[in-house]
C-alpha cells in the first residue's frame, strides 16, 4: 500500500465495486476508521485519504455488515472535510471522475457527525465542475450496489501537483468561465474572521494598491466570482493561506504568482506544487520574515500564528522578481499601526501572544 502519486498508480484509476460498504467515522480522530470495503471485508485502497504520505483514512478492519441497502450506481466522493482548505484539497481530490456515465449520487462520508449538509460555495464547486447527480452525506454504515470509485488525484503532499486527469479537470472548468478584463490581485486576509496571518497587512493592501493592484477579499465573494477573478489576473500576491488553492485551480502559464510566507513552516509546499502542476513552474517565495508572533506555550509558527515582516526586504523582493516596478515610495507601518494590528491579533486569541525574532 502507498500513497498517491501524481504520475502513475492508482490515483490515476477508477474502480467498480459491486455490494461495496460504505463505513463513515464513528469518532471524532485525526485518522478514523472508515472508508469503503468489499462485500467479504477486503479494504479497498482506491477509497483511501493520503495527506503528506500518510493514510488518514485507516482501514475498517472489524465491523457489523450494514443492514441499509442502497441500490444504483453511486460514486465515491471520500471524506467530507468542512474545513475550507481540507475540502478544496481533500473532500474535492476525486472530482475528475465524478463525469462518470449512470451515476444515481455522489457518496461522502463525514469527518464528523456534525457535518449532515453541504455548505453552498462546495454545492456551487460542483456545478461549475458539471456534476449533475445529487451529493449525499452517509452518517451511517450503508451497502451500495454498485460503486464507482475514483483514485485521489490530488491533495497534499506528492499528489499535490496533480494527476493529468485532475489538472485537466481543473482546466476545462477554468475554460467555461467568463474572462475579465485582465488585473494584478492582491490577496487579503484582513476580513477574515480566524486567527492568524500577518501584523498590518492594511498596510500592504495600501501599497500594493497604490501600485496598481486591485485588492481582493475572497471571504466575500462567492465561489465563481473568486474563480473568475483568478482566471482573469496577470499578477496574483498575497500571504500563503488556502486561498491559494482556488487560484491554482485556474491557474496557467501566464500568470505570474507570488506568495509572501506568513510563519516559518513549509505549510505552502502543496501550494507551492499544486501552482507548478498547473503552470510548469514554482511560484515565486518571498521571506520577509522579521518575527514570528506565537501563542504563549506554542513550540513553533503554526496557522494561528501572526508573522511580523521587514517591508524594505519585501519591498525588494516584489521589485527583484517584477511584481512591482520600483520599491521607492514603499511605505512600512508606523508604529501606531504596528500597536494597533498587534492589539487586534491580540485579541483573536485566548493567551498571550509572543514575539520569536528571526532576523
Amino acid at each position: 500500500m502507498s500513497e498517491p502519486l501524481p504520475g502513475c498508480g492508482w490515483s490515476r484509476e477508477i474502480v467498480t465495486v459491486a455490494n461495496a460498504w460504505i463505513f463513515p467515522p464513528t469518532e471524532l480522530v485525526g485518522r478514523p476508521f472508515c472508508g469503503v470495503t468489499t462485500g467479504d471485508g477486503q479494504d479497498v485502497l482506491h477509497a483511501s485519504t493520503w495527506r503528506d504520505g500518510v493514510r488518514m483514512t485507516r482501514a475498517v478492519e472489524s465491523a457489523e455488515r450494514p443492514s441499509a441497502v442502497l441500490p444504483g450506481r453511486h460514486l465515491w466522493g471520500g471524506l467530507y472535510y468542512g474545513h475550507f482548505g481540507h475540502f478544496m484539497t481533500e473532500t474535492m481530490s476525486r472530482c475528475w471522475g465524478f463525469d462518470q456515465p449512470g451515476i444515481d449520487s455522489v457518496l461522502f462520508v463525514p469527518k464528523h457527525d456534525k457535518l449532515v449538509k453541504f455548505q453552498s460555495y462546495q454545492t456551487d464547486f460542483w456545478s461549475l465542475l458539471g456534476v449533475r447527480a445529487p451529493e449525499g452525506i452517509a452518517q451511517t454504515p450503508i451497502r451500495v450496489e454498485e460503486l464507482v470509485i475514483p483514485g485521489q488525484g490530488f491533495g497534499l503532499g506528492r499528489i499535490a501537483q496533480g494527476t493529468p486527469e485532475f489538472r485537466a479537470t481543473m482546466a476545462r472548468m477554468a475554460q467555461a468561465l467568463p474572462q475579465d478584463t485582465p488585473r494584478r490581485i492582491y490577496v487579503s486576509r484582513t476580513r477574515f474572521n480566524g486567527r492568524g496571518g500577518v501584523l498590518c497587512e492594511k498596510v500592504l493592501e495600501r501599497n500594493m494598491a497604490a501600485r496598481g493592484y486591485t485588492i481582493m477579499h475572497p471571504e466575500r465573494m462567492a465561489l465563481a466570482d473568486q474563480l473568475r477573478f483568478y482566471k482573469s489576473a496577470t499578477h496574483i500576491v498575497g500571504v500563503d493561506s488556502s486561498a491559494f488553492h482556488i487560484a491554482g485551480m485556474v491557474a496557467d502559464p501566464s500568470k505570474r504568482i507570488a506568495f509572501i510566507l506568513r510563519r516559518d513552516n513549509n505549510a505552502h509546499r502543496s501550494i507551492a506544487a499544486q501552482i507548478n502542476g498547473m503552470t510548469g513552474r514554482d511560484p515565486v517565495i518571498i521571506d520577509a520574515l522579521a518575527a514570528n508572533w506565537i501563542e504563549d506555550g506554542a513550540a513553533a509558527s503554526n496557522h494561528l500564528s501572526w508573522g511580523e515582516l521587514d517591508h524594505d526586504t519585501l519591498a525588494q523582493g516584489l521589485q527583484d522578481h517584477g511584481f512591482i516596478d520600483d520599491k521607492r515610495g514603499w511605505q512600512g507601518p508606523t508604529e501606531a499601526e504596528m500597536a494597533d494590528s498587534l492589539a487586534f491579533s491580540r485579541s483573536k486569541h485566548e493567551v498571550d501572544l509572543v514575539r520569536k525574532p528571526l532576523r
